[in-house]
């Protein structure tokens, strides 16, 4: 006999937990199904993703540049075992999961968890092993993982990813991470401050090509700063094994050259964990790179099926995940009506610099209204950053030349991603730059660079004090 449920989630990340807390407080009977040999619960952030990620960035941090202090007053010597690194930054997610994870799933009254792989008899049934489980409506949200691209030699090499980085057993002398989007960026440096020597090869003519295009050249000119190389452009053709590591060869602007490292990491974008779900079975459509469509409710093609999370392929983010999981269940059982506002989500790299943005980009803008107001202004304006001697980085704003309402903020400093939300909220509430010079900011602060770019508007900042409102 099957067992029936008001709803089945499948997958166990940020957007099924969010779908279970939601559930559960319109008290719905729901069973949430997760398949340990993919992800353990909690997904990608948690276990392969933002968590241990920030950990090993924090960490590398704290080593590297206590050792090289702006400060004349300040000289340290030190040590940093990479391994040890590892080791303890898994030692934080096992208790991170189980904070946030395990011991959460156990407290919700209306929810089931079943460990297992999960797949579609029908549009209203699936299998877990020998079990069978009827469900009113379903929720897709069983992630992505690393992308495998299709270069010569690559199924003979054992190369590095964000799931199996863990495994390492001694510190490699040095690495080439193909792809230089948010993970390649921040894996670049957490290798490079263990003192590992870092390649990295992108394909588009700049790293982080989906962020405004100043701040992947700012973010790619302090990176080579720091000793990391990069190349852009590329073509990957090739990957041999030899005695010292593997071998790569690529086309830079067109012309061959020879790549070597002890270890190869990707870091080449996602593929939806689709393949096990027997969707054709569900009636459940995927676009032609196998993640699953939806519309702007998270409703799949079946109407009681929804989706939510790193399988859509709409923002890979957790924040996003989050709360495409919440909107889902609201819609599938109040007709909610709710929809996302991707253009209001913020996103950020965590390397040093960071990297923050949120809203529209100069470039977009130009593209849509083939007009734009926009004000770049440098870290070296802001007395906070001068304070601390970290004055790299840059901030945007873009306007919307009507109104003078803030649609965009880009930037690349010390604390962008806690600075953004700031930013985040101004959107949100469409405030204007007169609205953010009104409000009075903490003096000195790094989150000061919101009102310091909305002044250079109409003001020439080097003829300002610094306490200007």
């Amino acid at each position: 006999m099957s067992k029936e449920y008001d709803l089945i989630i499948i997958g166990g990340g940020a957007g099924a937990f969010a779908a279970a807390n939601t559930a559960n407080k319109l008290k719905k009977k729901t069973l949430l199904i997760n398949y340990e040999k993919i992800l353990p619960l909690g997904g990608t952030c948690v276990n392969v993703g933002c968590v241990p990620s920030k950990i090993m960035l924090h960490q590398g941090e704290e080593y590297f540049y206590a050792l090289r202090s702006q400060f004349r007053a300040i000289k340290l010597q030190g040590k940093a075992n990479f391994i040890e690194a590892l080791k303890e930054t898994h030692e934080m997610v096992d208790k991170f999961r189980a904070k946030n994870y395990t011991n959460v799933i156990n407290k919700q009254e209306y929810v089931n968890f079943k460990e297992g792989l999960a797949s579609f008899i029908d549009s209203r049934t699936v299998k877990v092993g020998n079990e069978t489980f009827e469900g009113k409506h379903f929720l897709i949200a069983t992630g992505a993982s690393t992308f495998v691209p299709p270069i010569k030699g690559i199924e003979k090499i054992d190369f590095i990813t964000n799931v199996n980085i863990f495994n390492l057993k001694k510190k490699p002398k040095s690495v080439i991470i193909i792809g230089g989007g948010p993970l390649g960026m921040e894996f670049s440096q957490i290798f490079h401050h263990f003192g590992v020597k870092v390649t990295v090869i992108q394909h588009s003519e700049r790293v982080i090509p989906k962020f405004d295009s100043m701040l992947g050249e700012e973010l790619q000119k302090y990176l080579e700063e720091e000793g990391i190389t990069i190349y852009t452009k590329t073509n990957t053709k090739e990957v041999k094994k030899t005695k010292e590591g593997i071998e790569l060869t690529v086309e830079i602007d067109g012309k061959k050259k020879i790549l070597s490292a002890e270890k190869l990491m990707l870091a080449t974008g996602l593929q939806p964990h689709t393949k096990l779900l027997e969707k054709k079975k569900a009636g459940v459509e995927l676009d032609k790179n196998g993640f699953v469509k939806v519309n702007k409710y998270m409703q799949t093609s079946q109407e009681h099926i929804y989706s939510a999370g790193d399988v859509t392929g709409l923002m890979p983010l957790e924040t996003t995940a989050a709360k495409e999981g919440n909107i889902a269940v609201l819609n599938m059982f109040e007709n909610a009506k709710k929809t996302i506002n991707y253009d209001g989500i913020p996103s950020a790299v965590f390397t040093s610099p960071e990297v923050a943005s949120v809203g529209i980009t100069e470039k977009e803008y130009m593209k849509k209204y083939n007009i734009c107001l926009c004000r770049t202004v440098a870290l070296d304006h802001v007395e906070k950053a001068l304070a601390i001697k970290n004055s790299r980085g840059l901030i945007r704003m873009v306007l919307d030349p009507k109104t003078k309402i803030v649609i965009g903020v880009h930037i690349i400093g010390p604390m962008a991603a806690d600075i953004i939300t700031t930013a985040t909220y101004a959107i949100k509430n469409k405030m204007t730059i007169y609205d953010i010079r009104d409000t009075v900011h903490v003096f000195p602060t790094l989150s000061e660079m919101i009102k310091k770019v909305a002044q250079s508007f109409d003001q020439n900042l080097d003829e300002m004090a610094c306490c200007v409102e």
